[in-house]
């Protein structure tokens, strides 16, 4: 972590007073706040383009297809959902997975609980978590395809895992105001630790 927050000071080019590491530490912290925001929306465009494609084939199709046959994603973004909620603390009062109502593939349900700033903790964190878990398992699954050395069925099925992420990992409007419902209480933790980092590193 020091050697990247060394990369981060000479980048900015900004010298390493305190001065310079506490502005670099803002800019880092808006930074870590904003991205799984911007992951999200990215990945949204991706579904998005994927379903402009789709309807050139057929349009109801292009909806099935992203709806039903990437189930995987489903599975991976509700059950991300639930298991951030149960690990902050969160009460869960209802978990549904490939409901199709109003819409909805699936939904949970569930209210904070416990002092002010860990229900901050559990709107933020179970808010973002199918977009932070679709990351990191797309991550994985594209380590793997490039390592190479696979069957074609297992090149196809693991693509297929890969777009189900794709369409999945996204956030929304609900997931957003959750996110930004709570997520103001890790500004001043992520500031200090960069600002740690940075002093530590010069």
């Amino acid at each position: 972590m020091t050697h990247l927050m060394q990369q981060a000071i000479a980048w900015f080019g900004w010298g390493n007073g305190i001065g310079a590491l506490a502005g670099i530490s803002a800019i880092l912290t808006v930074a870590a706040i904003l991205a799984p925001v911007i992951a999200g929306l990215l990945l949204d465009r991706l579904e998005r383009l994927q379903i402009t494609v789709l309807k050139t084939l057929n349009h109801d199709f292009a909806y099935f297809f992203v709806n039903f046959v990437t189930f995987p994603g489903t599975f991976m973004h509700e059950t991300a959902h639930l298991c951030f909620a149960v690990i902050t603390g969160a009460k869960v009062h209802e978990f549904r997975m490939f409901e199709n109502s109003d819409g909805r593939l699936g939904h949970i349900s569930y209210s904070a609980r416990g002092p002010w700033f860990l229900r901050a903790v559990q709107h933020t964190l179970t808010a973002v978590a199918p977009t932070i878990v679709g990351i990191a398992l797309g991550i994985v699954l594209l380590r793997t395809i490039w390592a190479g050395g696979h069957t074609l069925w297992a090149y196809i099925g693991l693509w297929y895992l890969v777009i189900s992420l794709i369409d999945h990992s996204t956030m929304s409007d609900a997931d957003l105001k959750g996110y930004f419902q709570g997520v103001w209480i890790f500004i001043l933790p992520l500031f200090l630790c960069f600002l740690a980092l940075g002093l530590i590193a010069r």
